[in-house]
């Protein structure tokens, strides 16, 4: 993401870094058969949520909390219905 401020004509650029997730568990047995992805994917989500706190314009973090509850519900349905997914209350 790039956020440009325009001032006087002149552009000021910052750009913003991406943080990357480069844990992915390695889990014993055989792992979720139906979505080997369902860790990974858990902890992007469950850093998401924890950062949540740290957004401070009211309207950003509203929508960040909608897209998160979204990303939880398609977890769960994703991982079927023998599977629990729920968001730890930070």
């Amino acid at each position: 993401m790039v956020i440009c401020f325009r001032i006087g004509g002149i552009a000021h650029c910052f750009f913003i870094p991406v943080i990357p997730w480069p844990y992915i568990p390695q889990l014993p047995g055989p792992g979720p058969v139906n979505y080997p992805e369902l860790f990974q994917d858990g902890i992007v989500v469950n850093s998401m949520q924890a950062v949540l706190a740290n957004v401070a314009d009211e309207e950003v973090r509203g929508a960040l909390q909608s897209g998160i509850n979204a990303a939880v519900g398609a977890l769960a349905r994703r991982a079927g219905e023998h599977v629990t997914v729920r968001p730890v209350e930070q």
